[in-house]
């Protein structure tokens, strides 16, 4: 039967096995998007889809200034630096240059509405009683030094409401200015030149950075050109940083965690039979859950691929258990397995329940986690069980007593010298003590990865230099039509526009300062008519023009509507990003300096809210990081009958008490030393609490002779696992470096704590 068996799993593994090397070698797709590993939810589908939108357009923009103190040579590498996007296939250049050509457009967009169409200024001048100053203000404009009007604008619109309607637009990126083409902006002494392109691939794809930075080639520019300088901005660019540090990352910890276990086998062991026996069990537990995820998911974050590293350490503890018996009593293969099997089942029953309560977090990266973790245990578990007694060839050791011995005063430590394990424990529980006023949480979803400083810095640069801000923040505006959108857009706007002078908002774009209501396109009518056709005359006589052919009704004129304005090749596109469907509309902010005082904006408003990603995403992780420690107990409840099973009600309880304080001084003594408690902590919590457990039965199974034994393949599995979760404290991913600290204080002190345990089977 067992032979069987064991045919049988050999085919599982193979099946596995060349399904993984199929994967690989048509290009193993890996996911880069860190906050994959943040909660999808949403107040409801409007939200959703307006920060889903938002969010895409962000993530797809590419911006690149080309800076030069020559300003030929800015000019020709910008050039050159398009052509090559352009040839790319990946990205489709654009421009927000508003030259003659897109300014002929405008002219003919708003031309047939233009009595409808004023300024804030002008609007509020008109609505003030100051309809001279407006008279007086198109005069200068017209005599002024540097006339900035022509005659046949004049003509059409005496009091130039057209052209300070225009002036008065939002305009993106406020410090570049046309320079013949190409937008530009002068500072310190370099001409910048902007290059902006969308991405038309997945930014988080590996494959997209990878041929985006190939067809770029920004360094053999700057190496063609002496001096030139080239700042990039782009999700895709983080996210390709984000992706070289975790791979980077990957490689590191695996190899430095496959070497230190190796090195730990041989020189427990000095022989290479066991050092192979793990090698194998590691092996087909890592490839059996890297194929099985690929098969669910279809793809791997890079995130599930670094956890899924430090399996290496946990796989690898049954073989330990079985291996060491070698140090026990000689027996066959088949006793040796016999002595650990119920202690490796149960003690891989209780893991995988640790690893599976990472299902109910609404974490898609922590799915991928659970998923490779779980299954690769599974696979290690059925390798010790099916295949090592038949391949075991190992010989009882010569060495091995002062292995033995060090395992033996772990246990004598905590059996017979209570005048030292009551103060230690004492002592670690007032630390723990000391340590719980201090504990505080992070929620802010900023600190889930560590952005490149160089990045940053030109994206500060990028910034200021175009006078754009980063427009994560937003206001979503819904309601039945676009009509009624654009009516709450302009009440928005009123409150918006003081809060801007008061420079708690740098600036907002909202389609109703483009297309204003049709309400208001007829108030403004209906205003000008009032306020300026008394001074017309006047206004016509100074500017030595004759009387324009009387105005129709104002009732009779037509309207502009969004739908005319969204036409496609129209001179607004960026309009398009702010209307995601008719009803529902997005107010883009920009420099949010005072977001308390910035969201009180739309109190009171009907269908419009704030919205901070960020920020919401922050109160979700704190949400979150509650139902982790929720996780944590349901896993010590699903564990706990179990254990009462195997070993009665009381017993199987007071076994618990050593991973429990485990899971209890972890966090406390890491607020000790300054550390916030996450939600990735929590997460690290119910796999202290598994791997704890681990140890507690293996020590539970044993009696007499095998003890010691038992406590020395437990010191060797902490080894190995210290060497796989302890390593992810080294990452420079904050997620993954809170997990891996809490990983690596949570299995010394589940280790050091296992003996309390020890008599529970007996």
């Amino acid at each position: 039967m067992r032979r069987a068996l064991a045919l049988l799993w050999l085919l599982v593994v193979a099946v596995a096995l060349a399904y993984l090397g199929l994967r690989l070698s048509s290009g193993l797709v890996l996911r880069t998007d860190l906050l994959a590993l943040l909660p999808h939810e949403a107040d409801d589908a409007a939200r959703r889809q307006a920060d889903e939108a938002v969010t895409r357009a962000l993530s797809a923009r590419l911006v690149f200034l080309v800076g030069d103190a020559d300003r030929e040579r800015a000019r020709a590498a910008a050039v050159r630096l398009g052509r090559r996007l352009a040839a790319s296939g990946l990205a489709e250049v654009s421009s927000d240059a508003f030259g003659s050509e897109r300014l002929r457009r405008m002219g003919a967009l708003y031309a047939p509405y233009r009595q409808g169409l004023l300024s804030a200024q002008d609007r509020a001048l008109l609505r003030g009683g100051h309809a001279e100053e407006v008279a007086r203000r198109a005069l200068s404009q017209v005599f002024g030094f540097v006339g900035t009007t022509s005659a046949a604008l004049v003509r059409a619109d005496p009091f130039l409401l057209t052209s300070d309607f225009f002036t008065g637009l939002p305009l993106p990126l406020s410090r570049l200015a046309l320079d013949d083409g190409l937008l530009t902006v002068r500072d310190q002494g370099l001409t910048w030149v902007m290059v902006s392109a969308r991405l038309l691939g997945q930014p988080y794809a590996l494959d997209v950075q990878r041929r985006l930075d190939a067809a770029l080639d920004l360094d053999g520019l700057t190496r063609d050109t002496p001096g030139l300088r080239v700042l990039k901005l782009g999700a895709v660019f983080f996210a390709q940083a984000g992706a070289d540090q975790a791979m980077r990352e990957t490689s590191r910890i695996g190899l430095v965690s496959v070497a230190g276990t190796v090195l730990v086998i041989l020189l427990a062991f000095r022989a290479l039979a066991p050092l192979g026996l793990g090698l194998l069990v590691i092996g087909t537990g890592v490839g059996t859950a890297l194929a099985a995820c690929l098969w669910l998911f279809g793809s791997l974050h890079v995130g599930a691929l670094l956890f899924g590293v430090s399996l290496i350490g946990v796989a690898v503890d049954y073989a330990l258990q079985y291996c060491t018996e070698i140090f026990a009593a000689p027996a066959p293969p088949a006793e040796r397995l016999r002595r650990v099997f119920a202690g490796i089942g149960l003690g891989a029953a209780t893991t995988i329940i640790g690893y599976l309560t990472l299902f109910l977090a609404p974490f898609p990266g922590l799915h991928q986690i659970a998923a490779f973790s779980a299954i690769g245990l599974a696979a290690a578990w059925l390798t010790v069980v099916l295949w090592l007694p038949a391949l075991d060839r190992s010989r009882p050791p010569r060495h091995g007593r002062a292995l033995l011995a060090a395992a033996a005063a772990l246990l004598a430590f905590w059996r017979g010298t209570p005048r030292l394990s009551r103060p230690l424990l004492a002592l670690l529980l007032l630390a723990g003590a000391l340590g719980v006023p201090r504990l505080h949480a992070d929620d802010d979803v900023h600190h889930l990865q560590s952005l490149s400083a160089p990045l940053v810095a030109q994206q500060r640069a990028i910034q200021r230099l175009t006078g754009s801000g980063d427009g994560s923040r937003f206001f979503l505006v819904s309601a039945a039509d676009d009509e009624t959108a654009l009516q709450r857009e302009e009440s928005l706007a009123e409150r918006l526009r003081p809060l801007v002078a008061a420079q708690a908002l740098a600036g907002f774009q909202a389609p109703a300062q483009y297309v204003p209501s049709a309400a208001r396109q007829r108030d403004n009518r209906r205003l000008v008519e009032r306020a300026l056709r008394p001074l017309l005359p006047a206004q016509l006589a100074t500017l030595g023009l004759t009387a324009p052919p009387p105005p129709a009704s104002s009732g009779d004129l037509p309207v502009l509507t969004l739908a005319q304005a969204l036409r496609p090749g129209g001179p607004l596109p960026f309009l398009s990003l702010l209307v995601l469907r008719p009803g529902l509309h997005v107010v883009r902010l920009d420099g949010v300096a005072r977001p308390a005082l910035v969201a009180a904006a739309a109190q009171g408003l009907e269908g419009v809210r704030y919205v901070d990603p960020a920020g919401q995403f922050s109160a979700l992780l704190g949400k979150y990081r509650q139902r982790a420690l929720g996780l944590l107990a349901l896993s010590a409840l699903l564990m706990a009958p179990l254990l009462m099973l195997r070993y009665g009600p009381g017993p199987g309880l007071r076994l618990l008490l050593a991973p429990a304080l485990a899971v209890a001084l972890t966090p406390a003594l890491r607020a000790l030393g300054g550390s916030a408690f996450t939600f990735f902590d929590a997460m690290g919590l119910v796999l202290v609490l598994s791997i704890g457990v681990d140890y507690a039965v293996f020590l539970a199974e044993s009696d007499g002779e095998r003890a010691r034994v038992t406590m020395l393949a437990v010191l060797l599995a902490a080894c190995t696992a210290l060497l796989s979760f302890g390593l992810l404290a080294l990452s420079g991913v904050e997620a993954v470096h809170a997990f891996g600290t809490t990983m690596l204080l949570g299995i010394l002190l589940a280790v050091l704590l296992a003996p309390l345990g020890e008599r529970v089977g007996r």
